[in-house]
């Protein structure tokens, strides 16, 4: 159902293209799991998927996208520390957000983060997690999104932006746990918080 409203808003979007500029989107996120016992955005994943946005005035507009993004958590290992632990998050996200327009080439963006986890996989020492072990992670979650874009020509552009997750993301009552300035300026003091940063190149096809 939730990826049927999805298609649907984009269609009519695309179906409106005298109002509304559309495209491809790809690019990497950088992620991190606040609440383990980990820290740093060590996990690299990958992005992608297709956008479509519109401008209401002269400087505000929205956008659109439904795409594919890689989360989680990597511990990086070392010689003194020999500890593997890997988890791997694949969510259809659809970000929703409003622009803002800076002189025609820098574009700011606010919104949220609607994503469904459809597959998980973790790793540690012993070689991939047992799936009973990874139960406990919430099909949605929801985070807020603050990004820059700028416009490298009429039809490309590139994006920077920083979310976190509004909810935790698993039923974790009791965490190690390790929570970025963020976290500690929200005030969180239980549960799991995607927390990660995605690059993104934008394409603009009509």
């Amino acid at each position: 159902t939730y990826m049927m409203i999805a298609v649907l808003v984009l269609s009519c979007f695309a179906l409106s293209a005298q109002r509304f500029e559309g495209g491809l989107l790809a690019g990497i996120t950088a992620s991190q799991v606040d609440g383990d016992s980990y820290s740093g955005y060590n996990k690299i994943g990958l992005q992608g998927g297709v956008f479509v946005s519109t401008t209401f005035r002269k400087n505000f507009g929205a956008q659109m996208e439904i795409r594919y993004a890689g989360r989680g958590a990597q511990k990086l290992t070392t010689t003194d520390d020999t500890k593997v632990y890997k988890l791997a998050l694949h969510y259809i996200d659809l970000p929703l957000m409003a622009t803002y327009t800076l002189k025609k080439k820098v574009i700011f963006d606010l919104g949220i983060v609607p994503g469904y986890l459809f597959a998980k996989r973790g790793e540690d020492n012993d070689g991939r997690i047992p799936k009973e072990f990874l139960v406990d992670f919430k099909k949605i979650d929801i985070a807020w999104l603050a990004g820059v874009n700028y416009k490298i020509t009429d039809k490309l552009k590139a994006n920077l932006r920083y979310s976190y997750s509004l909810r935790s993301i698993n039923d974790f009552k009791d965490t190690f746990a390790y929570y970025s300035w963020i976290g500690n300026l929200l005030g969180y003091r239980t549960g799991d918080y995607n927390n990660y940063l995605t690059l993104g190149i934008y394409y603009q096809i009509y």
